[in-house]
Formats: structure tokens, sequence, C-alpha cells
């Protein structure tokens, strides 16, 4: 039932800072590690070319991670292969994630004229759009050489504009300079580095901090979720086959309750009170339909979750939220298979709230399947397998809400897990009806929600790039970093 955060797993190592060269070295090796269980391997190259008399500096990186999420093991690949010249100016690159069974995403940019084309794929289906970039834009690959040419030294700062092929958007990556720390490597030595702190505009709650020598060469890399850690280490042992029994991010990622109820599935109102450290709730849980937020102190909320039922009879009129109707890369609503589904799922009946219901109760019966090693398909590859998580479950049953000229959009925060006794990650999905936005959970099947779901986002998946982490963001913040009490409910 839980959905776990693996594609922000890997879109957040896609955006660790590079282990950087030092000038005899032309290949790097990392290894990486979550929560002290090594789980995967990083390999960067670099080369310099001449092409048309000038120089070119083409970087490839590639990272494999093999964890398990509920048991079940996941295989998740990435690959990136960067070309920018000498003033890190990018020139095109090819970015590629591999999570079987879905199909390979991929995106391809090529620069001509101060414009980047871009070709990305997702599910099987491409999609074309050009972009402008400004003078200063650098590729993702630059800040490698840029730390050993602008050496920092306490309390110094940098910052620069990247293009990310990841999410097909520019950034700011701001580098900031700490003090000396006594840090462990993998091999156990201990060695005396700078403490480098990196701020990313687009993961503005995630910042880096990376411990490198005089030369510049980051030997460790850590991550504020799951506890990540990279080190660098040498090819042997990057490539080392992982012992013992694998990481469970699944399990690892759940906020326990400090007093678990049997269920909370169907509850029709519960109280919970939230703490933090450092961090203000207030800010980070909205004001729904379905929940009230109160603060308590700087660190404490009180959430109150009531039911809500699909409104049913109603009248179709002009379509409101029309920004909620049309397709996106992973809500492929006029896909043949999708729209398929949707005829079938409504049964011809023409009230939006029957449709909404008839569809939820669809989607929950014939995904039978409930496979947690794809980190998110889209709509039109789950209409064909009809098998996944919740996040599966929740962009069929959008894009076939869609299909049938229903506004939709994906939610994003915790269901409690009655088997469990915790809350775990989820995303369900939203149907404009009767003039406001209600849920609905495709996994659950039941007809909305009870007092279980605790929203942070919402998000209409139509982010132009590969990895739509914009929709997961919300949930860094609070993953790991917050304990939850039930003070009461009702049934």
């Amino acid at each position: 039932m839980s959905r776990r955060l693996l594609l922000l797993v890997l879109s957040l190592f896609t955006f660790l800072p590079h282990v950087a060269y030092s000038a005899e070295q032309e290949e790097d090796w990392q290894v990486i590690y979550m929560s002290n269980q090594r789980v995967g391997y990083g390999r960067s190259k670099i080369e310099k070319v001449m092409r048309d008399n000038k120089t070119i500096y083409v970087t490839k990186h590639e990272e494999h991670l093999t964890m398990k999420r509920f048991g079940q093991s996941i295989r998740m690949d990435s690959s990136s292969v960067t070309e920018e010249n000498e003033d890190g100016q990018l020139l095109s690159y090819v970015w590629e994630m591999k999570n079987p069974p879905a199909q390979t995403t991929r995106s391809v940019g090529s620069v001509l004229g101060g414009k980047l084309e871009v070709e990305t794929t997702v599910g099987g289906q491409t999609s074309k759009q050009t972009i402008t970039l400004e003078a200063d834009v650098k590729s993702s690959a630059y800040q490698d050489r840029l730390m050993r040419s602008k050496q920092l030294k306490s309390g110094e700062s940098l910052s620069f504009k990247m293009f990310s092929p990841e999410f097909s958007k520019t950034c700011t990556i701001k580098i900031t300079a700490d003090e000396k720390h006594t840090v462990k490597l993998h091999d156990k030595t201990e060695r005396s580095l700078l403490k480098m702190r990196v701020a990313n505009s687009l993961l503005p709650v995630i910042e880096m901090r990376m411990y490198v020598d005089e030369n510049g060469d980051a030997l460790r890399t850590e991550a504020p979720l799951l506890g990540m850690v990279t080190y660098s280490v040498s090819r042997d042992v990057a490539l080392q086959e992982i012992a013992g029994a694998e990481l469970d991010v699944a399990v690892g990622t759940l906020v326990k309750v400090a007093n678990p109820p049997a269920t909370l599935i169907k509850a029709k109102k519960a109280v919970l009170k939230m703490t933090g450290k450092e961090i203000d709730l207030a800010k980070e849980i909205p004001n729904t339909s379905t929940q009230s937020v109160k603060a308590l102190s700087k660190e404490t909320i009180e959430i109150t979750l009531t039911a809500q039922s699909v409104p049913r009879n109603l009248v179709r009129g002009p379509v409101k939220e029309k920004g909620y109707l049309g397709e996106t890369q992973f809500l492929q609503a006029k896909d043949r298979r999708v729209v398929e589904h949707a005829e079938r799922a409504s049964a011809g009946s023409e009230d939006p709230g029957t449709i909404a219901l008839r569809m939820e109760q669809y989607v929950s019966e014939k995904l039978t399947k409930k496979n947690f090693s794809t980190a998110l398909a889209s709509a039109a590859e789950v209409a064909e397998r009809l098998e996944g998580d919740c996040t599966e479950h929740a962009v069929l049953l959008a894009a076939m809400l869609r299909a049938k000229q229903i506004p939709s959009r994906v939610a994003v925060g915790f269901v409690y897990a009655d088997r469990l006794g915790a809350f775990g990650g989820h995303m369900w999905t939203e149907a404009f009806l009767n003039d406001q936005w209600v849920p609905l959970d495709g996994t659950l099947g039941l007809g909305g929600i009870g007092a279980s779901h605790i929203k942070l986002a919402d998000s209409d998946l139509g982010d132009s790039g590969p990895v739509p982490v914009a929709a997961f963001l919300p949930i860094f913040n609070i993953i790991n970093n917050v304990q939850i009490e039930v003070v009461n409910f009702e049934r």
C-alpha cells in the first residue's frame, strides 16, 4: 500500500556532486550507502577531446542501485553523457533511467544558437520542446572541474547556473566552504577534510555535504535522506557484490506511531499530534477539505482528519479547472488503452460522481499485482501491464478521469498502514467534482478516503522533465523527521 520514494532517491543521487578528478585521473568510482548499508556504485569518466579545433569535455556518469521495497527487489540504473566547452557551457547530453519492468526513461538535448532542443521519452512516448538557454548556464558536469580550479577556503562561496537533464530545467547551484572536519572514509581511515555545503534551487530542502581534500577531490559526500553517503573508492571495491540483506527502503522510511490504533482506513475522524525537528510543520501541512491544522507550538501541530465521500447525481455543466484535463508525460489521457479502461469502468454512466466511484473501484480491482519494484510508471504503461503500487494506481485513475473529461490530479503525503502501525509515503488521486477537489484512492478502492490520509501536496504531473520530482519534494522535509501520535479517532 505504501508508496516509497525510490524515484526521488534516484533523482537525489543524480544530483549528488560527481567526485572531482585529479590531474592524473580520468576515471573515478564511488560506492553508495543508505542507512549504513551498501546499495550500489557509481562510475565517472571525463575525456578531453578536440573538435573543430575546439576543446570539448565529455563526461560520462553512471549509477547502479539495488535494494528492496517491502521485500521485493528493485534495480535502478541511471547514466548520462554530457558535452561542454572549456567554459562549461552545455553542448549536448543524453540521460537515461532504467527501472524494470517500466520502460526506459530518456532525455536527449542538443544546443544550437542558444536554443536547447530536448526530446524526452517516458513510457514509450516521446515529446519535444525547445528551451532558451542563457549564455551563463553550465553543464551538469561543470562542477567537477570548477571544484579543482577554484578551491574555496572556509567562509567562501560560489554559485552558478546549471541545466538539469533530469528535470529539463535550469537551476542555481551554490557551494559554501565550511570548516575542516575529521571524517571517516570507506577504508576506515580518517582524514581532515574541508566540508562543503551544496545547495540546489530545484531541491531547496536538500543540502548536500561534500568533504574535499587539498586538490578539491570529494572523498565523501552525504545527503540528508536515509543516511545516504558516497565514498570515493577503487574500481574493485565499487564492483564488489552486495553482501548480506539488501536495504528495504520502504520499511526504513515508515513513520511509526506512538500508540498505533488497529485501523484508521475507515475511520470517520481522527486527531493526530505531529512533532518535528527544526521544521515548521504548520507551513508544511496544508489545510484541505479533509484535514485542518492547528499549531500547538513551534515544532508541534494538531491535525484533524475527516473522511470524505464522493458526491453523486451530479449534473454535467461547463468544465472547470480545464488545466487539469490535458495530457502530460505521465498522464496520457488519450492513450488507446487508457481510454478503453475509462469506457469499461464508467459503464455508460454520465454522472461524474458515479464515474469517479466506478473508476476508483475498477483500478483497485484490476491492478491485482502489487508490484513494488517500479518507481513511477506512466498511465499508458500501467494501462497495459495492470500492475504496480500506489503511484501506478494514482496515475492510471487520474488519466482515466481525464479521458472522461473530469479534471484530475494526484496528491502525495502519508497514509496509515494498519498492518504496520505506521504512516508511509503514499500517492492517491483527486477529482474535481461539484466545484471541489474530492480524494479518491485507487489502491484501496473504498469510495473516497477515511481519516487516514495526511496530504502534503498535489500535482498535475505536468513537469516537462523526465522526472516529476516537484510532486514529491514536500515529503523530503517530513520523512524521517517527525513523530506522530494518534490522540483519538472515531469509526
